[in-house]
């Protein structure tokens, strides 16, 4: 293992470098990934149909194929789905991602050969700015991906799963051995049961690297800690669990609000590395710096990136923006187009490019997690960044949140929002938190300002027992590596977590 991980320096130290030549001049790299597409598209159906032969630059794509949803693009994938050749990517798409997603209720996004292929680069990109700093230690034990059930379901000439089940069942030969946990336990369909077992047999191992959802990995470390202490093992962090661990690859959400948690959790420093992914186009962007958040976007695999200013969203016109003509400080919804036949297609994410030279962007939300019932215009990544603010001017841990609108009634002429939030520690005192919630808000946010001014009552803060958000998850069945807790509840949804909360 000691000649993989120094080989696997080398190769990552000009990978790195190649990745931030990319992110520094993004054109060239982008404009090549484009005629790639373009030319394997123009002949399928979907090709034929939008007229792809002519398209030779992203102008012409903007004017041939719209902006395009799960819905737009269902008959074209249904088809493909059933079996039928050559509809939107060439041959026959053979896996397909099920996802409950946050936008469109279930789908079922096309996996195509070439893009599980692409997802495996793009998996070592993930490792590069560890790997490029010396970390080829990585590989002298186990490294813990925490996902999907690999267990897949055949319909017809096609297989349906999760698509981090699809990806596991094709992890790099030279890595299968290293893989944590065993075959047997990532087929397993029951997370609990998943977790459960995954800690009790990692506990055991010589683990070096943890990759997951943060919200997950946090209830997958404190099952680890139960296990080794319910078997004599005098444990208070992962670190006396993993001596050796030393990289954390996070991802689906921002990090902030759970930063604290995690460390306390892992007990002394190792290296964070966030990742921007997306069932339809893999792996996205890769922090590459410890003390900057910002992602360098992957630019060379198979994914062509447009951008939609976010309040431009839903108009006809709106305007797409090529990744070498993005502005700082934007929130961009994003539209990709990959080598799974996905064109032009708006994932549901918000990102913010932080810095041009070389390009870095951070997760800004999901265009459908807006808090927006009076008007203010509030994204899910202002939420966390003003929930991340508050926690640390009052001493608190978040383990877990999510906001709701407060409508006027009877006795009560103005609207509000209230924030329910599963605390790890509590503030030193609640009132201040809501204040300092409020404060950011309106310090970022020029609607939400205003409103506040003549029509909105400030936040109201409820912190839940322990346990309430996992809960809420398992009663509406979305529990697992994929599952995120929606930051943004509509009326049913608050009613639903209400209902959730143990009687006192």
């Amino acid at each position: 293992m000691r000649m993989i991980g120094a080989i696997a320096t080398k190769i990552a130290r000009r990978r790195l470098r190649a990745m931030r030549r990319n992110a520094s001049s993004p054109a060239a790299p982008q404009r090549r990934v484009f005629e790639r597409l373009m030319a394997r598209m123009r002949d399928t159906a979907f090709g034929r149909e939008h007229g792809l032969a002519a398209v030779e630059h992203p102008q012409d794509l903007q004017r041939a194929v719209p902006l395009m949803d799960y819905q737009a693009m269902a008959k074209w994938w249904d088809r493909a789905r059933a079996g039928e050749r050559n509809v939107c990517w060439p041959g026959l798409t053979k896996f397909w991602a099920i996802s409950s997603g946050t936008t469109s209720g279930e789908k079922f996004l096309p996996v195509s050969a070439d893009t599980i292929a692409n997802n495996k680069r793009g998996g070592f990109d993930s490792l590069v700015p560890h790997l490029a700093a010396g970390g080829g230690r990585l590989f002298g034990g186990k490294l813990l991906f925490l996902g999907g059930s690999t267990q897949l379901r055949r319909e017809g000439e096609v297989w349906i799963g999760d698509n981090t089940g699809i990806m596991a069942l094709h992890v790099p030969r030279c890595l299968r051995g290293l893989h944590a946990p065993d075959a047997t336990i990532r087929a397993l369909p029951s997370w609990e049961e998943k977790v459960a077992r995954a800690a009790a047999q990692t506990a055991a191992v010589d683990l070096r690297m943890l990759a997951g959802v943060p919200s997950w990995i946090v209830l997958f470390g404190e099952s680890v800690l139960a296990h080794c202490r319910a078997n004599g093992r005098d444990v208070s962090c992962l670190a006396d669990v993993w001596p050796n661990l030393q990289l954390f690859v996070h991802g689906g959400v921002t990090f902030a609000p759970y930063a604290e948690r995690c460390r306390a959790l892992v007990g002394r420093e190792l290296r964070y590395t966030d990742t921007y992914s997306a069932s339809e186009g893999g792996m996205l962007a890769v922090q590459d710096l410890t003390d900057d958040p910002g992602m360098l976007p992957l630019l060379d695999r198979s994914t062509f990136f447009e951008f939609v200013p976010q309040e431009e969203l839903g108009k006809p016109d709106a305007r797409r923006v090529t990744i070498d003509a993005v502005e700082p400080g934007v929130d961009y919804a994003v539209a990709l187009t990959t080598d799974s036949g996905i064109v032009s297609y708006l994932v549901g994410d918000l990102v913010r490019f932080t810095g041009i030279d070389p390009l870095r962007l951070v997760f800004a939300g999901r265009t459908a997690h807006t808090l927006n019932g009076f008007g203010e215009h509030i994204s899910g990544g202002e939420l966390e960044r003003a929930i991340t603010a508050a926690a640390a001017g009052t001493g608190a841990v978040v383990h877990e949140f999510a906001v709701g609108v407060r409508f006027p009634e009877p006795g009560q002429p103005m609207g509000g929002h209230a924030y329910m939030i599963e605390f790890h520690r509590e503030p030193d005192d609640l009132a201040r938190f809501a204040r300092r919630l409020d404060e950011t808000l309106q310090q970022g946010n020029e609607d939400y300002a205003t409103h506040r001014t003549y029509g909105l009552l400030p936040p109201a803060v409820e912190p839940l027992p322990p346990g309430t958000f996992l809960a809420f998850m398992k009663r509406r069945g979305k529990i697992g590596g994929q599952h995120k807790v929606p930051r943004v509840l509509d009326a049913a949804q608050l009613a639903e977590l209400r209902r959730t909360i143990p009687k006192r």
